[in-house]
C-alpha cells in the first residue's frame, strides 16, 4: 500500500509539474501573442499616421492651389478693373474739348518724334475736324477715318512705318508692361503663401 501511495504521490507531483509546465508555456505563448499583437498594432499605427500625414498634406497642397487660383483669379480681376476704369475714363476726355485737345496734340508730337518726314495720319470720324487744324502748319496730311476710341495712327508717307497712338493699343501696352508690377503693388501684402 504504502508502494501504491508513493506511485499515486509520484504520479500526483509528476501531473502538477506537468500542469505547471504547461501553465507556463502557456503563459509564454500568451505573452508571445500579446508581444506580436503589440507590435502589429504599432505597425497598423505607423501606417495609419503615415497615411493619414500624407492626406494630410494633399489636402493642404489642394487648399494651397486652389487658394493661389482664387488669388490670381482676384489679382486679374482688380487689375481688369482698373484698366477698364482707365478706358471709361478715357472715352469721357472726348467730353472736355481742350484737354482731348492737348491729348492729340501729345500724341502728335509723340508719333512725330519716332517717324521722320511727313505724316500720315488717321483718327476717328468725330475726331477729322480737330486733327485737320491740328495737322494745318506741320506738312502732315489727314487720312481716311479710322475705327478708334480715340487717339491716332500715323504712317510714314510711304506706308511702311505706323506709330499706333489710339487710345485701347495705349491701354493694352500699358496692361502688358504695368501688369506685373500692378498685381504686386495690390496683393503682395496679402498673397497666400
Amino acid at each position: 500500500m504504502e508502494l501504491l501511495r508513493q506511485i499515486e504521490q509520484e504520479g500526483e507531483h509528476q501531473v502538477q509539474e506537468i500542469l505547471a509546465q504547461a501553465q507556463e508555456r502557456a503563459r509564454e505563448i500568451l505573452a508571445q501573442a500579446e508581444r506580436e499583437i503589440r507590435q502589429e498594432r504599432e505597425r497598423v499605427l505607423k501606417e495609419l499616421e503615415a497615411q493619414l500625414e500624407q492626406e494630410r498634406r494633399a489636402a493642404l497642397s489642394r487648399a494651397r492651389t486652389q487658394a493661389r487660383a482664387e488669388y490670381l483669379k482676384a489679382k486679374h480681376t482688380v487689375a481688369q478693373g482698373l484698366f477698364d476704369r482707365l478706358s471709361s475714363e478715357l472715352a469721357h476726355l472726348r467730353a472736355d474739348a481742350a484737354r482731348y485737345r492737348k491729348f492729340l496734340e501729345l500724341l502728335l508730337k509723340e508719333t512725330e518724334k519716332s517717324l521722320p518726314g511727313p505724316l500720315v495720319v488717321r483718327v476717328a470720324p468725330e475726331d477729322q475736324k480737330l486733327m485737320a487744324e491740328l495737322l494745318k502748319s506741320t506738312g502732315h496730311q489727314l487720312g481716311e477715318p479710322v475705327v478708334t476710341q480715340g487717339g491716332l495712327l500715323a504712317t510714314s508717307a510711304q506706308g511702311d512705318l505706323v506709330v499706333d497712338n489710339r487710345w485701347e493699343t495705349r491701354i493694352n501696352s500699358l496692361r502688358t508692361l504695368y501688369r506685373a508690377e500692378l498685381g504686386k503693388a495690390l496683393f503682395d501684402r496679402a498673397r497666400p503663401d
